[in-house]
Formats: structure tokens, C-alpha cells, sequence
């Protein structure tokens, strides 16, 4: 199968994209609604802003995976590609959707005593999300800065 330059670029800009879309709003956006709204509010805004995000970046996650086809990338790279998509597939579809049935129950969580079992099962949901939304834009680093066009044929993502 023969590659093209545009290939390479179509690889890279999906990644970029899916990385600002998780960088943005996690560091970005979520603590500048909390500063600003009630915790009840931002964390319904952020919610929102989040589930958006994390649709918008498995999109982009099934057109990186064609480019990554077209140019046969190296194993390593469809590692870290493939655990991207899960953890953003787990968050959106899992995590968030046992946050929010826990929200359903509580009402405001930060109105709850820090040792009730419902702030307590909150705050797990959410360390597992944070985590794995750190850890998936940390690999998109990696896949970002290495996804460069090899200088010679032989050599592949």
C-alpha cells in the first residue's frame, strides 16, 4: 500500500486534535468553572463540556486509526492508540455515567459530609476518570511527537 505525505499529516493532526481536546478542558476550562459558577453548576457544565470532548476525541480516534492503517505504523503505536480509545470509551460511556447516577441520588455532592458513602463513591468515579484522562494525554504526547514523517521509506511510525 503506498503512503502519502498527507497520510502522515492527516495522522498528526488527528492526534493534536484529540489532545487539546482533552487537555483543554480538563486543565483548562473545568477549573475556571469551578472558580467562577457553584460546584453544583460547574460540575453540570463541565459534564456537558466533558462528554462532548470525549465523543469529539473517539472520532478522531477512528480517523487516526485509518491514517495509522495507511502508513503502517509500528506496533507500539497502535498500542498506545488503541488504550487512548479505550480509557476515552470507558470515561465517556462508564465513569461518567456512574457519576452521574451518584449525582442523581446526592443532589449536590459538595453539600455532602466529606465520610457519606455517596461522596465517598463520587470522588472514586471521578480519581478513576482524572487518571485515565491524564494517562491518555500523556500517550497522546508521546503518539504526537513520534508521529512523524521517517526520514527514510523503510522506517514507520
Amino acid at each position: 500500500m503506498k503512503t502519502k505525505p498527507i497520510h502522515y499529516s492527516g495522522l498528526r493532526l488527528s492526534l493534536a486534535l484529540m489532545l487539546g481536546l482533552l487537555v483543554v478542558p480538563a486543565y483548562v476550562v473545568a477549573p475556571i468553572l469551578f472558580a467562577e459558577l457553584e460546584s453544583a453548576q460547574a460540575g453540570l457544565v463541565a459534564g456537558k463540556i466533558f462528554h462532548t470532548s470525549n465523543i469529539s476525541v473517539l472520532i478522531l480516534g477512528v480517523a487516526a486509526a485509518v491514517f495509522a492503517y495507511r502508513i503502517q505504523v509500528q506496533k507500539i503505536t497502535w498500542v498506545l492508540l488503541g488504550m487512548v480509545i479505550l480509557m476515552i470509551a470507558i470515561n465517556a460511556f462508564a465513569v461518567s455515567e456512574m457519576m452521574a447516577a451518584i449525582k442523581t441520588e446526592a443532589g449536590d455532592i459538595s453539600a455532602l459530609p466529606k465520610d457519606d458513602p455517596l461522596h465517598l463513591a463520587f470522588s472514586f468515579w471521578h480519581g478513576i476518570g482524572s487518571v485515565m484522562q491524564l494517562l491518555s494525554s500523556l500517550f497522546l504526547i508521546v503518539l504526537v511527537m513520534k508521529s512523524q514523517r521517517p526520514k527514510n521509506k523503510v522506517e514507520a511510525v
